[in-house]
């Protein structure tokens, strides 16, 4: 089946992670995916982790410019001529000096949809601001403040908020092309990391403006001993996933072969088990230290208690529920990568590499209708390698 992106052109003006994923995901659609990068490439490639820098730019054509020279910008713009969608994470004010702000862009090219993925939002006195996923998805928007208890904060995982934001531009990406095909005309759509890490959080800071002020913290039992995280005796972890407590609780008593709790007047209702809770807790770690793991699988399979394993990341990678979900795909030279969460009924099979530094840039010159001559002059005025 035909990519449902097959046809349209990206150009990615972008570093580090969240615009670049973004612009990933759209290539594993189909898009055709452009990379453009300064002469001395995107700081993530030079990271030891590699593998972030394989992953977000997967796919992709390479080309380097120096886009703060005349013919570099002249170059970029020619790109932009023929592109559907630009996807770039420089702040506006350097946008406005190489003259490739939106309103510049928007009057070349009506068609094209001009996304941009900023830390924190293109108005206000912060749009300015130099911007990571530590900082303004994890730390202002209020994630790592909700999953702190006593003393230091949780640290976050790489690229943490990154990811979470750029899917929150494909989508508004995948709505200006929607809207595209009815109207003709492009649009301007954003996100920001600190918009991101709110939306993440949203659950907590809407009860908290309501007035439930939610408790802050990573606890192991989320109000209700159903929905908690367990100990086996071989030490695996495990989160019981009881949401509807007074359906699942016979269930896990009888798991447990404490069928004689369910007439426990602490344990009547749901507001017993609520109110109760750590009594109940205390009774369940015990009963669960007493067998390991695997013999609480075919209990829980029994009695249809419903629960997950708390994995580590050898484990998740040979889950093979985690597999047939689709969560991983092959990558030429023998690396596997994490597909995108949502699928758009193709296949993603094995996909390329990321570029080179530059790799395609004498290939897409040419396409533009540069001849060898204009791309040696390139060369020695210094704007292309």
């Amino acid at each position: 089946m035909r990519p449902p992106l097959s046809g349209i052109k990206v150009v990615e003006l972008a570093v580090a992670l969240a615009a670049p994923s973004a612009a990933a995901v759209l290539g594993d659609w189909g898009a055709e995916v452009l990379k453009v990068e300064q002469l001395t490439g995107d700081p993530q490639r030079y990271n030891t982790q590699n593998a972030y820098f394989q992953l977000d730019n997967r796919g992709k054509r390479g080309v380097s410019i120096d886009v703060k020279t005349d013919e570099g910008r002249d170059i970029l713009l020619r790109l932009l001529d023929d592109a559907d969608v630009f996807v770039t994470n420089i702040r506006p004010s350097g946008l406005t000096r190489l003259g490739l702000d939106y309103e510049t862009i928007s009057a070349r090219c009506p068609r094209l949809v001009y996304a941009v993925v900023s830390g924190y939002g293109l108005t206000g006195a912060a749009a300015d601001k130099a911007g990571y996923d530590i900082g303004a998805y994890w730390s202002r928007a209020g994630v790592a403040g909700a999953l702190a208890g006593p003393g230091e904060p949780p640290v976050p995982r790489p690229a943490f908020g990154d990811h979470q934001t750029a899917i929150a531009l494909v989508a508004a990406v995948s709505t200006a092309l929607f809207e595209r095909e009815r109207t003709g005309e492009g649009r301007l759509v954003s996100t920001s990391l600190v918009r991101a890490g709110a939306w993440a959080i949203s659950s907590d800071l809407t009860a908290h403006m309501s007035g439930e002020h939610p408790e802050p913290g990573l606890r192991r039992v989320l109000y209700n001993p159903l929905l908690g995280c367990y100990r086996a005796g071989d030490d695996l972890w495990f989160w019981l996933l009881g949401l509807e407590a007074t359906r699942h609780w016979p269930g896990v008593a009888a798991a447990i072969d404490r069928e004689d709790l369910l007439t426990d007047e602490r344990f009547a209702s749901f507001g017993d088990l609520i109110t109760n809770r750590h009594e109940l807790v205390a009774i369940l770690d015990e009963a669960f230290a007493a067998h390991p793991m695997v013999v609480w699988v075919e209990r829980f399979a029994t009695h249809d208690v419903w629960w997950d394993p708390v994995q580590d990341f050898d484990a998740v990678v040979a889950d093979p529920v985690m597999h047939e979900a689709g969560a991983f795909r092959p990558m030429q030279g023998g690396r596997t990568l994490v597909t995108p969460p949502a699928d758009v009924g193709v296949e993603l099979g094995e996909v390329a590499q990321a570029p080179e530094l530059g790799q395609h840039t004498e290939e897409v010159l040419l396409e533009l209708g540069y001849d060898w001559d204009g791309i040696t002059a390139l060369k020695e005025q210094g704007v292309i390698p």
